[in-house]
């Protein structure tokens, strides 16, 4: 690694310790790979970057990052920082919103960071969620532990919840990690309903749960690598909305299209509507032309669900 390349890290670092998230995201691209080893999230960009720092600080409002190390060798860097503050705000996790417990957090990090032609590559950040929530007193048998005064550890992050919308947000966070992106129908009998009907628009209709687990058989045979990013979401009453771009390797047949080996990404919106923290239904819409122009045909017959 170069010298102006490790500086260039500390610089991000430095910029996080003065709390200058836009600054420091800056320096990241469009098409670098974010990894939340600890969670399992997935992202991508200044985007995912800025969401990931953001959440930390509105569950910290009086947050405090410090740098302590930065070392670099060939395409590789490693950064090591503290994360300090009080939990006063709600902290997002994949299975909810944890409300503020008033507690103490000191918290070590490590960041791995690659390289390629277009600068950062990929971020893997590593913390020990289990430090975190020792901290916040939501482990039992701990030091910190007050039950009259903290939630259990079997309501982490569910219901103790203190809005429906956040959490139903989260339910649909957690169903794009745990079955979209992790390429898994099987997971989705943890946030979906039995009786959960899907609404591909152009690709057809799912009337249950099984039915709608073998149009994600099918889709995920097309693209074995697909990824979902999210970029918004908007919750009222029992509906989540959803902004979405995703991406994969045509791998496999799609809309009686046989591989391309092509690299395909689109867009598109989803509406699901939740009833007892379950996704009973969604109403999905993409733009399935662009998809099939990316591979090089025409329009073809959608026979994706059955």
């Amino acid at each position: 690694m170069s010298l102006d390349v490790t500086a260039d890290v500390r610089a991000l670092y430095e910029a996080l310790s003065a709390g200058e998230y836009e600054k420091a995201a800056e320096r990241i691209p469009d098409t670098m790979l974010f990894l939340n080893v600890a969670t399992g999230d997935v992202g991508r960009g200044r985007g995912a970057f800025l969401e990931y720092m953001r959440g930390w600080a509105a569950a910290f409002p009086d947050l405090q990052w410090t740098s302590i190390d930065v070392a670099g060798a060939g395409d590789r860097a490693i950064a090591e920082y503290e994360m300090t503050g009080c939990h006063t705000g709600p902290l997002l996790t994949p299975q909810g919103h944890v409300p503020p417990t008033g507690m103490d957090v000191q918290l070590r990090f490590c960041d791995v960071l690659e390289f390629g032609e277009e600068g950062m590559s990929q971020l893997r950040s590593y913390f020990d969620s289990n430090t975190l929530l020792r901290q916040l007193g939501l482990v039992s048998g701990s030091p910190l532990h007050a039950p009259d005064r903290r939630a259990p550890l079997e309501l982490y992050a569910q219901t103790v919840d203190g809005t429906a919308r956040e959490r139903h947000k989260s339910i649909v966070r957690r169903f794009v990690l745990d079955v979209l992106n992790r390429q898994n129908p099987q997971a989705a009998v943890d946030t979906c309903s039995n009786d959960f009907r899907w609404h591909g628009g152009s690709l057809g209709q799912a009337n249950d749960l099984k039915a709608y687990q073998r149009v994600l058989v099918t889709l995920f045979t097309a693209f074995p690598d697909l990824e979902v990013q999210v970029l918004d979401t908007v919750a009222e009453d029992d509906r989540v909305a959803l902004r979405f771009a995703m991406s994969g390797t045509h791998l496999g047949e799609f809309q009686g299209v046989p591989p391309t080996f092509k690299r395909i990404s689109g867009s598109g919106m989803s509406t699901f509507r939740i009833d007892e923290s379950r996704i009973v239904e969604e109403w999905w819409q993409g733009d399935v032309l662009v998809m099939l122009q990316q591979m090089d045909v025409g329009p073809a017959k959608l026979r994706l669900s059955r």
